[in-house]
């Protein structure tokens, strides 16, 4: 399943210099579904996703990596850090990492948060957003098996 980047679409579309109400008349479709889409609360309609490709001018390949996106985590990992030591780094304690980490809580200043991981603000809260998708996905995941537990268990009784 490919997953729409609106965070990817988002940074094309500032690049370009093209607002938001722009993008929605020329990809036909309302400025709400442009944030929406872009801000990651959620993934359009293939045919919208092809709109906004073609009014960006991009390829919709561009728009949907065949990767999942890389987490906070993935991305400390990658630069060889602890969370202890990312944390110092920060000047904050260890548990803030993690629970921003993992999409639990936000933080006051996103850019000094993005350079400690040596992203973009940008790229700092896509991956962000990746945590914070990944626990969604468990959680939903994890709902699902109890529910079909519990179905089980009352065919039995």
């Amino acid at each position: 399943m490919t997953v729409y980047d609106g965070a990817r679409a988002r940074a094309l579309r500032l690049r370009a210099g093209i607002k938001v109400d722009d993008l929605a008349i020329a990809a036909g479709v309302s400025p709400n579904t442009i944030r929406s889409s872009e801000s990651g609360h959620h993934q359009p309609h293939p045919r919208v996703a092809h709109a906004v490709a073609k009014a960006l001018g991009v390829t919709l390949d561009e728009l949907t990596p065949l990767e999942p996106p890389l987490t906070l985590r993935d991305i400390r990992g990658r630069i060889g850090l602890t969370q202890t030591e990312m944390a110092i780094r920060l000047g904050v304690v260890r548990q803030m990492v993690s629970q921003v980490e993992r999409g639990v809580t936000g933080v006051r200043s996103p850019a000094a948060w993005a350079d400690a991981y040596g992203l973009t603000p940008t790229q700092w809260e896509s991956a962000r957003q990746a945590a914070r998708d990944l626990v969604r996905r468990k959680v939903a995941h994890q709902a699902q098996r109890n529910r079909n537990a519990a179905r089980g268990n009352n065919a039995w009784q």
